[in-house]
């Protein structure tokens, strides 16, 4: 947790919410309630996937491929080609990884989310 909490920028989190915040505000005294709801929940759902992808990136998912011997290859060359399976165990058994990006993309997602749902409540 003090890894996530060290993170989080929290000047950009700050200035964010309270640019939302203001302009939440404008919007409801403009009778536009369902369009900032829309676009705030459509922004919130654009950073939620994009921190995802984020994470996911590094989370070497695609390594470690099973490799059949090919037609014609002797076994010496097919065992030097061959991937070893402790290598990639170490690599896929780490904890999730998040980085600035993926954790203030986390925080304002979520907070525009909730923004769009109370906003129309």
């Amino acid at each position: 947790m003090a890894n996530f909490k060290s993170k989080i920028m929290i000047k950009l989190d700050l200035s964010t919410i309270c640019v939302t915040a203001v302009l939440a505000l404008i919007g409801y005294l403009a009778k536009q309630n369902i369009l900032v709801s829309d676009i705030y929940f459509m922004a919130g759902l654009v950073l939620l996937c994009l921190a995802i992808t984020d994470i996911l990136l590094h989370a070497s998912l695609i390594s470690g491929w099973f490799q059949h011997q090919h037609k014609g290859e002797t076994d010496e060359e097919y065992q030097a080609r061959k991937i070893d399976v402790h290598k990639i165990a170490d690599k896929k058994n780490k904890p999730i990884h998040f980085d600035r990006f993926s954790v203030n993309s986390l925080l304002l997602s979520l907070w525009l989310i909730v923004c769009a749902v109370l906003i129309t409540g």
